[in-house]
């Protein structure tokens, strides 16, 4: 399976990638997103490069925890 995804691969630079995703197994769900949100805070912070210090958070990365899709 693929994705049109957006990448961060730095502080204010943002390019539209194909990912590559894990095939579903049992009891997974695959979702057909529709609409995405952007958040004001984390994504703003991780676009700017100004996102404090986290473990296992680092560039490049595909933001994005806010979706509202369609189930397949």
């Amino acid at each position: 399976m693929h994705a049109s995804a957006v990448l961060i691969e730095g502080a204010k630079k943002l390019s539209l990638a194909e990912i590559g995703l894990k095939d579903p197994e049992a009891g997974d769900v695959v979702v057909r997103v529709q609409h995405s949100g952007i958040s004001t805070g984390t994504e703003k912070l991780l676009w700017s490069g100004a996102m404090p210090p986290f473990p296992g958070l680092a560039y490049p990365l595909v933001p994005g925890y806010e979706a509202v899709g369609e189930v397949v």
